[in-house]
């Protein structure tokens, strides 16, 4: 696999397509959001929160982050020795990885269905959600990690925004058909999501393959004694990547779940809601942690100490620049306009709102710590500050919850993220200042 990329001005090109992806994601999911709202209703839309929160806490159990080790394995292409046929079994090893770690929770969402729907509150029979969620997720996602890190160190991150624009884009243009229809509801919401999501990833797999001229005969050629002889080189950082995503389940959807044994399903609602529109911010900023990777492994592989100095302080102020001001947009439009949008069953979320976007502001300067601990051989500094993170953020949910409801939920969330940005980053840039100086 010879390819001869601009370092540089891949770094860049990944910036500002990442940029452009995010910031359109975030213009049409509001839009979808808005939608999904007002026609569900805060109960309803309470329900499908849960149902997708099972999901996605059982998919993050066992999420190897594969982006992470493609942009560690192949982010020097032009000055690797090996032959290309070597270069793509590779490829072949991480995406077998990927697809089993999808799969296992695919069938223990399945099979254990009717038991998440009596933890979860929700209505009789929603075991079918839960399985249609289940399948379609793991057709959505198998492959996914892999296109998306293996497109973004070739510099492809046009290709990526498209694609995740084009997923939101369809899942809002159908979502607006079935709404003109009066046919809408949370199995509408699900099978939407299923047919959207896998549509794309198919998509993304036919744009990915064409760079890769030689694989099917690399297939062929493949052995597992010789894949697992391979995988040891990042078995450090496939078994931290596991660790770290399950550790992050607070800052996904494990919140969700918890807080459905506390709080009626339409809290819940109004909780999930507050959170999809803080998190918009964040889908803003959040595409540089993607370009960071595999730039700070380069430079800090060829030495370039100055280089890595630079990019953590640039990028610090530019993302909390952005995180502020578009912090600040959100609540004023919410705060002036929220019944509006939404409609009177959401006022609340303005209770719970500025909690979460306070974490943001203060966490989101910090998002090179995670890519830095990757590029200094250290991944479980990561690990570290998300645990560190999960376990204040589980006891603040089920202490304040109780009491405070979903604004204590809020403020549990938010201390959940700030705790694991900042140990992540304060003990590897402590590492990196201990090596260089």
């Amino acid at each position: 696999m010879v390819l001869k990329v601009n370092k540089k001005k891949s770094f860049i090109k990944n910036v500002k397509w990442a940029f452009i992806g995010s910031l359109s994601q975030a213009g049409f999911n509001a839009i979808l959001l808005l939608l999904m709202g007002r026609e569900l209703g805060a109960l309803e839309f309470g329900i499908f929160s849960i149902v997708m929160g099972f999901v996605l806490v059982g998919n993050l159990l066992l999420e190897p982050r594969i982006h992470d080790v493609v942009a560690k394995q192949f982010s020097n292409f032009e000055v690797k020795s090996k032959s290309n046929d070597i270069n793509y079994q590779y490829f072949i090893d991480l995406f077998i990885v990927e697809a089993i770690c999808k799969l296992l929770p695919c069938i223990a969402l399945v099979l254990c269905a009717p038991l998440l729907v009596k933890l979860g509150n929700l209505p009789y029979n929603s075991d079918s959600l839960i399985i249609i969620a289940a399948v379609a997720t793991y057709l959505s996602k198998i492959g996914n990690g892999l296109c998306v890190g293996f497109l973004r160190v070739l510099g492809k991150s046009d290709v990526i925004a498209l694609c995740v624009t084009g997923e939101v884009v369809l899942r809002l243009s159908l979502t607006w058909i079935l709404i003109s229809q009066s046919s809408y509801n949370v199995m509408q919401a699900i099978i939407t999501l299923a047919v959207t999501g896998i549509v794309i990833n198919i998509i993304q797999w036919k744009l990915t393959i064409k760079y890769l001229d030689g694989l099917y005969e690399s297939l062929i050629l493949w052995r597992l004694d010789e894949s697992l002889q391979r995988l040891l080189e990042n078995k450090r950082l496939l078994l931290a990547n596991i660790g770290l995503s399950a550790s992050d389940l607070m800052n996904k959807d494990l919140d969700i779940t918890l807080i459905a044994r506390f709080v009626a399903a339409d809290q819940v609602g109004l909780y999930k809601m507050a959170k999809n529109i803080c998190m918009l911010t964040w889908r803003a900023i959040d595409p540089l942690y993607f370009a960071l990777m595999p730039e700070l492994n380069r430079k800090y592989s060829i030495g370039d100490i100055f280089g890595v100095n630079e990019i953590i302080k640039k990028s610090s102020y530019i993302i909390l620049f952005f995180s502020v001001v578009l912090s600040f947009l959100i609540f004023l439009i919410f705060q002036f306009f929220g019944e509006r949008l939404l409609g009177k069953e959401y006022v609340e979320i303005l209770t719970v709102m500025p909690w979460m976007l306070i974490g943001i502001v203060v966490s989101a300067p910090l998002i090179w710590g995670h890519p830095l601990s990757v590029a200094l051989g250290s991944p479980e500094y990561a690990l570290m500050g998300s645990i560190s993170g999960l376990i204040l953020g589980f006891l603040a949910f089920i202490i304040l919850t109780p009491y405070y409801s979903i604004g204590g939920s809020g403020f549990a969330w938010s201390l959940s993220l700030m705790v694991s940005f900042i140990l992540t980053s304060m003990m590897s840039y402590g590492k990196f200042r201990k090596i260089f100086n």
